[in-house]
């Protein structure tokens, strides 16, 4: 089993190597990950309670990787004290690191001042969609480019590890990348960041819906499960499956001792 990563060695791969990272909510996409070699898991829950499950998943399937996790009761409704409480508690679950979808400089401050490592979230965020006017890049005027540089910055100097950047014109993030001390993840931001990130359901063809512009899709479950489902359901109504070696078998002598039984029962 490979050695689990520290925030250390992940920040020692800055303008070594690129990291590796994607999504995962159950057991056998965090051992796939693991299995192949990427570096950090990203995750999340809704509250406490689903975030125990999902961890309960990804620890079965990779116990020794290094977990981002996000909760959106952190960021939208604590304050610094219970995001204190509540990080402890993601800790508690196997959380290395508190993975945010926003910019929420004042809680990875108080984070940061304890030690919790924490990755930030810069350009296009989603969780503001409506603020963008939909999905778009975020950065290509000078102004914007200069806000997502400065937000990169405050998060630094609030404490946290990384952030991700999220479809920030690659010139811009690779100047960003270049200027600051921690990690930057590329979300849709060119090849230059310190990392990449792609969720899962898009490399792997398990999308149901839209496919982002920066996504590449490596594998076809999605086609790959219908075709599987599709020949299981002509098996069943045909009558092929269960054939004889998928059925349970018994001694004649018991079946017939069970029919024996049955009919004085039912007398």
């Amino acid at each position: 089993m490979a050695k689990k990563l520290t925030v250390k060695d992940l920040l020692d791969t800055k303008g070594k190597r690129k990291l590796v990272l994607t999504t995962a909510f159950d057991a056998w996409t965090a051992k796939a990950c693991a299995d192949a070699g990427v570096d950090m898991i990203v995750t999340w829950g809704n509250d406490i309670e689903h975030l125990k499950w999902v961890m309960q998943e990804v620890r079965a399937g990779a116990p020794n990787m290094f977990v981002g996790a996000g909760l959106p009761l952190i960021e939208a409704y604590s304050s610094e004290s219970e995001a204190l409480r509540l990080a402890g508690m993601c800790r508690g679950l196997g959380v290395d690191c508190i993975y945010a979808s926003g910019m929420v400089v004042d809680k990875f401050a108080a984070l940061g001042r304890q030690r919790f490592p924490c990755c930030g979230h810069v350009g296009y965020l989603p969780i503001r969609n409506t603020w963008f006017g939909g999905p778009r890049a975020v950065g290509k005027t000078w102004d914007e480019a200069l806000q997502v540089y400065e937000d990169t910055l405050a998060l630094q100097d609030a404490g946290v590890i990384a952030v991700e950047m999220e479809c920030v014109p690659h010139k811009i993030a690779a100047e960003i990348t270049k200027r600051v001390k921690i990690l930057t993840f590329s979300m849709g931001s060119g090849p230059d960041c310190d990392g990449q990130f792609l969720f899962a359901c898009d490399l792997l063809g398990t999308n149901a819906g839209h496919y982002p512009r920066h996504s590449k899709t490596y594998g076809r479950l999605l086609e790959q499960a219908t075709l599987a489902l599709t020949q299981y359901t002509t098996e069943v109504r045909s009558g092929t499956y269960p054939a004889p070696e998928h059925s349970i078998n018994m001694k004649d002598t018991e079946y017939d001792r069970f029919m024996d039984a049955v009919a004085k029962r039912d007398k």
